[in-house]
């Protein structure tokens, strides 16, 4: 007669001794008496392994672990039943798994469990279905365990279902942006660069097709849920979208039309992510819509499609002669300015007259835009139309003009941009600006000196030499606008800088005493190494 104190472990090794049914039940036994939980863990591990050998006994460990997941109060000896009871691979199992994925109370650990249990148990379409439900779940565990099992199936299949699912009423707006990510996922999976979209469409026709069939519920239901801030949405939904255009591109453009603000707010976006040319048109009566969303949506969109007969209605936009207009939304401002730098980008050898022309409106508004667009286009032929609008009394044009100089780095505005340092009557910020462009103009074309060009050489330290006097001459000048001085001398003065540095190490405030101090060290420095070097020589 077997000891009944025996544990699960010596059971399971004298399993031939005491026989494999009487080891069954006495492994049962201890599963529903013993109230050490852990040893009923184990027998529940064993009774698994039991099974495998004694096929017949199946159905009457079904009926053991069964009682454990519905009933067991434990949540390690349920979770370790749950696990057992996919291990017997019995499709009677999946009522009672799918059933606790039902339960509110069922936690991660045990989802999780019977997430994969069902798997080891049966995946056809009923269970695909139940994962497919859990890419709504909490948990980014099971987000991450059920998507990583959904992209194993076969491409047409695993589409065709979400597609179904993302039919249904019963499910959630958000649950539907996950199906929405997975199939953009699956597409990417089964083409990772997708630059060619023929290779898709050869290698996997049904998968288009499907798409295709469902292209409307796929429109209504990515323009319902779209999210900007929900950036793996969007690439998903753009990478569907592309692969279905041009076939969508009318269907997309009657949405611009949409009186529901969501719809024609997405649609829009969708218009820009897919480069609707067509759309250009449409789009232009977003940019004035009492929506201030639908109008950067529209502004984006036109950026990312990239025509240049966009350019005019996007500064039209900008072009008031009312200065305290720009306050009413400053950053729809940049809005504009950057879709504009976007078109010129995806047009290169595209003239740039229409932008210089405009440079002579009477709109200081569109003027401080350009300026602003001209330097991050940064091509040294606008140097001579922004160098001339140093001279306008608007300093946000003046300051947009500076900054864009220094960005373009062309050494020739350098002299105009030195006489406003020297101007008294210059504000102090715009003095600021443009010491910080010279020095920006500098940097760009330091390399130059070490090639030994001569010429530029003596041009640049011709421009040294004035802004050391400059700085000579500042004890009155503002604290920042010195320390930009300071710090310029401090990378390009040398010997002749010291004397100016000097006059500044007694100024107020504090900080520029210590810019003054560390440009004087580092130019110490300097002339010490060099002239260490040419004693070694």
């Amino acid at each position: 007669m077997p000891d009944s104190n025996l544990l699960p472990q010596e059971i399971f090794d004298k399993r031939e001794e005491y026989g494999l049914e009487k080891s069954f039940e006495m492994l049962t036994d201890i599963i529903e008496t013993d109230k050490d939980n852990s040893k009923r863990k184990g027998a529940i591990k064993f009774l698994s392994k039991i099974i495998k050998l004694v096929p017949s006994l199946n159905n009457e460990c079904f009926a053991t672990l069964e009682n454990i997941l519905i009933s067991e109060l434990n949540i390690d000896v349920k979770c370790e039943g749950a696990e057992a009871l996919g291990k017997l691979k019995n499709d009677k199992a999946l009522k009672p798994l799918k059933w606790t994925l039902e339960q509110k109370s069922a936690g991660v650990d045990l989802r999780l469990i019977v997430l994969k249990a069902i798997m080891t148990t049966k995946f056809k379409e009923p269970q695909i279905t139940i994962f497919i439900n859990e890419l709504n779940s909490e948990y980014s565990s099971i987000r991450e365990y059920v998507t990583s099992q959904l992209v194993g199936l076969e491409p047409e299949i695993l589409t065709r279902i979400l597609l179904e699912n993302l039919e249904s009423e019963s499910i959630s707006n958000k649950h539907k942006s996950e199906i929405i990510k997975l199939i953009g996922y699956e597409l990417s999976s089964i083409n990772v660069s997708f630059q060619d979209r023929d290779y898709i469409k050869v290698k996997y026709p049904e998968v288009v097709s499907s798409l295709l069939r469902n292209k409307t519920v796929l429109l209504e239901q990515i323009t319902r849920n779209l999210k900007t801030e929900d950036t793996e949405l969007i690439d998903s939904a753009t990478l569907i979208l592309r692969l279905l255009s041009p076939e969508i591109n009318k269907d997309v453009i009657k949405l611009l039309l949409s009186d529901d603000f969501i719809i024609r707010k997405n649609a829009i976006t969708i218009t820009g992510k897919l480069k609707i040319k067509d759309a250009v048109e449409p789009l232009f009566s977003g940019l004035d819509n009492i929506y201030r969303e639908v109008s950067i949506a529209t502004i984006e969109a036109l950026g990312e499609i990239g025509d240049l007969s966009s350019v005019s209605e996007l500064l039209d936009v900008l072009n008031v002669e009312d200065i305290s207009f720009e306050y009413t939304d400053i950053d729809m401002k940049f809005y504009i300015m950057d879709a504009v730098k976007k078109i010129y980008s995806s047009n290169k050898g595209s003239n740039y007259d229409y932008l210089l022309t405009n440079l002579e409106s009477n709109s200081e508004t569109l003027k401080e835009s350009i300026a602003f667009i001209l330097g991050e286009i940064g091509n040294e032929e606008f140097s001579d139309p922004l160098t001339k609008l140093l001279k306008t009394r608007n300093l946000d044009v003046k300051k947009n003009a500076i900054i864009a100089l220094g960005k373009i780095g062309s050494i020739d505005p350098i002299s105009q941009l030195i006489e406003i340092l020297e101007n008294p009557d210059s504000y102090w910020l715009i003095k600021k600006v443009a010491m910080d462009a010279i020095y920006y103009i500098f940097q760009r074309n330091w390399y130059r000196i070490k090639d030994n060009n001569v010429e530029f050489k003596r041009t640049l330290t011709k421009h040294i030499a004035t802004l050391i006097e400059v700085l000579k001459k500042s004890e009155a000048e503002n604290a920042k606008v010195k320390i930009s001085l300071i710090k310029f001398l401090e990378f390009y003065g040398d010997e002749p800088a010291l004397s100016a540095l000097l006059a500044r190490v007694n100024d107020f405030p504090r900080i520029v005493r210590i810019h003054a101090s560390n440009a004087i060290k580092k130019i110490e420095d300097k002339i010490e190494e060099r002239l260490g070097l040419d004693t070694v020589d």
